[in-house]
């Protein structure tokens, strides 16, 4: 029987009719007692998801550059008058900007490295992709829940607890 719906046809892992109530990540696995693993889904928009297809991000090779550097070199390639070049530095010789169409990002991708004018640099141009790289240090949480009576030890009262936890 699931613990959360309380249908005999699934069990609480693979559970689908979850309550307004259940509005915490999907429960993965459990390794150890008392530790769970929680999945949380990624949910990109249609317009987000648009406008990261517009996203370069741009390796240098060789030599150093900033982010002021990189918009100067395209503002004078690419012309400035109807676009604002705006570069951000996301790591080590990696930066990140916004170009006018995702086809302009394709196309100073197929381009194996550039050399700066300005600067004794050379940079590579990609398309940006979720899988380049990390955005940030993953968090880590653990929650130890007691005192839950031994007849009311289920996955509904963990979360039921956890979301108590959040507020």
């Amino acid at each position: 029987m699931c613990e959360i719906c309380g249908y005999n046809n699934h069990t609480a892992y693979d559970c689908k009719r979850c309550g307004l109530w259940n509005t915490s990540p999907e429960l993965c696995a459990t390794q150890v007692e008392d530790q769970s693993f929680f999945f949380i889904e990624e949910c990109i928009g249609p317009r987000l998801a648009r406008e990261k297809e517009n996203i370069g991000v741009i390796s240098i090779l060789e030599g150093q550059a900033t982010a002021k550097q990189i918009e100067q070199q395209f503002m004078t390639i690419a012309s400035s008058s109807s676009w604002k070049w705006n570069s951000r530095q996301v790591g080590e010789n990696r930066f990140i900007m916004r170009f006018p169409t995702a086809k302009m990002v394709w196309d100073w991708s197929q381009f194996k490295g550039l050399a700066m004018m300005s600067v004794d640099a050379y940079m590579k141009v990609e398309q940006w992709s979720p899988k380049m790289g990390a955005k940030g240090v993953l968090e880590q949480s653990w929650f130890r829940v007691k005192d839950i009576l031994a007849d009311q030890r289920s996955i509904r009262m963990v979360l039921y607890f956890h979301r108590r936890l959040d507020r």
